[in-house]
């Protein structure tokens, strides 16, 4: 491109006379330039204005019922622009005049800083596109959805999943043991995660922890989200956002360490390739290596994310992306429970062996294109592979005696564990009006295949520990007879339509459907004798929202969604036929409020989520043992969520949640019958707050500090043993200085203040897996970033 492309961006929305009496508007915050187009677009108005400069600067909301010229001096406050009108239906935005020095005190004007600029400091986000697959205000979305920025993740000095989603209410971590993370989202554990709406199985890829340097944000769907993104489990997703590339160049480079021989090292690098800046990049790298309060276990990983983006003109744009990580854990099983509560042994005791290790390879590529045909309409396109190898020796607890001390263990491992998935998916988005009504209409497909195949080995012939005086021994030594050959294929594809339609008085309706043709099948081999499993199944899932908004700072809300969910693949029915997937549907009904311009948000929702088709034993106890099941189970979990984030005062961050859920297992053929679900507390609540002092003196100094609450949750669908409620303490704080043209920023973090021991979460389905939580941990960081 020549330099004129370097030159000003003018924009000329051309319309019909000014419109200078009164019109309702309603612009969310949003970035500046966005704001702008949309002021024009309401208003009639002819706007010219520099787009590229903008880009980074966030404006107001402006709702209501006002002139352009009031609408203008809205948006443009607390930016370094003001405007002129040039003609009767022109107005040119320019650079606020300066007065001299001599003349007046020297004033700093500062705008709004875009949440996905890497200065932004700011605990909330106006928008997210995990609910829609469109850019629409949370404020204007019927549906529960929550957000944590990577400024919630810079201040607590977050470097797993887990420790970010504390600040999301009603999520909860699963099983994991160091290999994989699972989560517990209103009640239901899901085994998935998504990055930018594309599924991966972190289940059964085994990657250790996901790296989250490279993570701009994190956006949490509550309940069932597979009218847009397929087969899922139905208390909601997790979406991870990464970062993008960005035209101003930006580089950071920091150095952490802490407790237990932890050191990570992490780079952010993005800017322009050529001199028009149409050609951007990012670069994410993170190396980490960490011990444990834990015997045996430790654990390190590379990783790097490099990304390229092509803007090829205003309409279209292409982005190729990549991850690469590869490093080495440690398997964990934690402790065992005795009577109702877990084993009361030192925190640091691990009753495996040393030799449990695994090591893996992960690979995720792809690309993504949009290109908008016109103003109104837009194609957007998503390709990406994953491939995972993945090996690891594990000593296993099987079961603890009736003295209460002595543990009965195998020995079990994978090897070539490959996973390899690939997915795509083709969105058309529109906005177009009839009879005077807004729509927005989302139409897309999608198409995704999943192998997963590899060898299980183990050896019941294992020597058993004392937990109370544990003498270790016994080697990895395999069992070829016990060797379980296994192969594992997923193929679907999915249809879906969307249509967000704006009424008048503020009503905005959300309809849709899905159509789902899915197909799993497992080859499993063992002693020789190969038996295969196949479940093919389509469904139609049908979603409604409705969400008032009275007044600009306050929406009410509510929703009904169906869910298509697990295949129940290894569940065999009486005449040995495959069973159907489980489902699920949800009732919904919330308040979402904004306040001080959209700095602070809230949002209080109530739920029921009820899931049925679970595979459960037969009830004739001759044919439950020969392993047929029926879908008889039945489980409703219901509650209330509220979610605060934002900035109460200059200079002071609050992001604070509290979930009530009331789990019930309401159909089974068991004494589990009227039970809780594992890992769901009752009660739970985090609060993490900031304060960045404001006055000359102290400028660059912050102080913070939190606490997440759990109340006591059931062991397992059993419920014959607990984990007590605990409360963890965190501080932080930091000091930022200018060097040159450089900012560096000292940062000291201390987890777990007053070293209080407690169990995050259990596996689920038996007594000998209770995750043990981490004492206090110090951790300190250097970061210089330009």
């Amino acid at each position: 491109m020549n330099n004129v492309s370097r030159a000003l961006v003018f924009y000329f929305l051309l319309a019909g006379p000014v419109l200078a009496q009164s019109t309702t508007l309603n612009i969310p915050a949003q970035t500046l330039q966005d704001a702008l187009y949309s002021l024009s677009s309401q208003t009639g108005i002819q706007l010219l204005f520099d787009a590229e400069n903008m880009k980074n600067l966030q404006s107001r909301s402006v709702k209501g019922s006002m002139n352009p010229e009031t609408a203008l001096d809205r948006l443009l406050a607390d930016t370094p622009y003001t405007y002129e009108a040039s003609s009767a239906n022109t107005y040119v935005i320019k650079a606020a005049p300066t007065e001299k020095p001599h003349l007046m005190p020297e004033v700093k004007v500062t705008g709004m800083i875009a949440p996905d600029s890497p200065y932004s400091k700011r605990y909330n986000v106006p928008s997210a596109t995990t609910a829609t697959k469109t850019n629409t205000p949370i404020m204007e979305t019927p549906m529960g959805i929550q957000v944590v920025p990577k400024s919630v993740l810079n201040d607590q000095q977050a470097i797993t999943l887990e420790q970010s989603l504390n600040n999301i209410s009603g999520v909860f971590p699963g099983l994991g043991f160091n290999g994989v993370e699972t989560f517990n989202i209103r009640g239901f554990d899901t085994f998935d995660y998504y990055r930018n709406g594309v599924r991966f199985q972190s289940a059964l890829t085994q990657t250790g922890n996901r790296e989250i340097a490279n993570l701009e944000r994190i956006e949490v769907l509550k309940g069932p989200a597979s009218i847009l993104f397929g087969r899922i489990e139905p208390g909601g997703m997790i979406n991870l956002v990464p970062k993008a590339p960005q035209a101003n160049s930006y580089y950071s480079l920091q150095q952490q360490f802490g407790s237990y021989n932890l050191y990570r090292t992490t780079l952010d690098a993005t800017g322009g390739l050529n001199q028009d800046d149409s050609l951007l990049y990012r670069l994410n790298f993170a190396y980490e290596d960490k011990g444990s309060f834990r015997q045996f276990v430790n654990n390190h990983h590379f990783f790097v994310a490099p990304v390229i983006q092509w803007r090829i003109s205003n309409r279209t744009q292409i982005t190729a992306e990549m991850e690469y990580k590869t490093g080495k854990f440690t398997p964990d099983y934690g402790f065992p429970a005795i009577g109702n509560r877990p084993a009361n042994l030192p925190v640091n005791r691990n009753l495996g062996e040393s030799f449990s290790k695994g090591s893996y390879d992960e690979i995720t590529a792809g690309f993504h294109w949009s290109h908008a045909l016109n103003d109104n309409w837009e194609i957007k396109h998503r390709f990406y592979l994953q491939r995972t190898d993945e090996e690891d020796n594990a000593v296993i607890p099987s079961g603890l005696r009736t003295d209460n001390r002595i543990l009965d263990r195998f020995f079990a491992g994978f090897r070539n564990n490959d996973v390899e998935t690939y997915t795509t998916n083709v969105d058309i988005t529109g906005n177009f009006e009839t009879f005077g009504i807004r729509h927005t209409v989302l139409m897309g497909g999608d198409y995704y295949n999943f192998k997963n195949s590899g060898l299980l080995i183990d050896n019941f012939n294992f020597p058993s520990i004392d937990i109370l005086n544990p003498i270790h021994g016994g080697t990895a030594a395999r069992d070829p007879l016990d060797d379980f050959l296994f192969a594992t294929r997923e193929d679907w594809f999915g249809l879906y339509f969307q249509d967000q339609i704006k009424l008048p008085y503020n009503v905005h309706i959300l309809a849709g459907f899905r159509y789902d043709n899915a197909r799993i099948e497992a080859d499993n081999t063992f002693g020789g004798v190969t038996t295969f499993l196949d479940s093919k199944q389509d469904r139609i899932s049908p979603r409604v929202g409705v969400l008032w908004q009275p007044v600009p700072f306050v929406s009410f809300y509510g929703n009904y969604v169906e869910n298509f969910g697990a295949p129940n693949l290894f569940a065999t029915g009486i005449n040995g036929q495959s069973l159907r997937a489980e489902t699920a549907q949800q009732w919904e009904a919330g308040i979402k409020t904004e306040f001080f311009d959209g700095r602070l948000s809230a949002t209080a929702a109530w739920f029921q989520l009820t899931k049925q088709n679970m595979a459960v034993g037969h009830p004739d106890p001759q044919l439950a043992a020969q392993g047929f099941s029926v879908l008889t189970g039945e489980a409703r979990n219901e509650g209330v969520e509220l979610d605060i984030n934002g900035e109460l005062l200059p200079g002071w961050n609050v992001i604070a949640n509290y979930a009530y859920i009331d789990s019930d297992i309401t159909r089974a053929n068991d004494a589990t019958l009227g039970n809780r679900f594992p890992n769901v507390p009752k009660h739970a609540g985090n609060i993490w707050s900031t304060y960045a002092f404001q006055n000359e003196s102290l400028r660059g100094l912050k102080i913070g500090g939190g606490v997440t609450l759990r109340g006591k949750r059931e062991g397992n669908l059993d419920n014959d043993f607990q984990m007590p409620g605990y409360a963890v303490f965190n501080l932080m704080t930091s000091y930022a200085i200018k060097l040159g043209k450089a900012r560096l920023t000292a940062q000291f973090n201390v987890n777990n203040l007053f070293d209080k021991e407690y169990f995050p979460s259990s596996g689920g389905f038996n007594r000998m897996r209770i995750t043990v939580g981490t004492p206090r941990v110090f951790l300190g960081s250097i970061r210089i970033e330009y």
